[in-house]
């Protein structure tokens, strides 16, 4: 009975891996996306409304926030990959559970269908 309770334990905690493994690509995805997208907004308006002003100190002082706005543009893309290859590690590792899964299913099958 107890070997029963620990196997759908096992189980339920595979199913929620899976879940949330699929949550989390979307979540990445998006918020990458939308931030990389908020920035690139951030970056044309300046470029906009640096263009209506004409001094050269406020155009030096635009460049920069723009160089800003790059690097963290760049930053962004760079953690959103590092979390892409995570997720990707995780999806293999995922993989191999399944396929043990797989084997110990046809085990069990093979073993009680001998005792039949």
């Amino acid at each position: 009975m107890e070997d029963k309770a620990s196997i759908d334990t096992l189980y339920d905690l595979v199913e929620r891996g899976e879940r949330q493994r699929k949550r989390l690509v979307l979540i990445v995805m998006a918020v990458s996306i939308l931030s990389l997208l908020g920035v690139s907004f951030n970056a044309l308006a300046l470029m906009v409304f640096s263009h209506q002003k004409g001094s050269m100190d406020i155009i030096s002082f635009n460049m920069l926030l723009l160089v800003i706005i790059i690097i963290i543009s760049i930053i962004l893309a760079v953690l959103a990959t590092k979390k892409l290859i995570a997720l990707k590690r995780l999806n293999q590792r995922l993989g191999r559970i399944n396929e043990l899964e797989e084997t110990i299913y046809n085990e069990v099958l093979n073993a009680h269908m001998d005792q039949i």
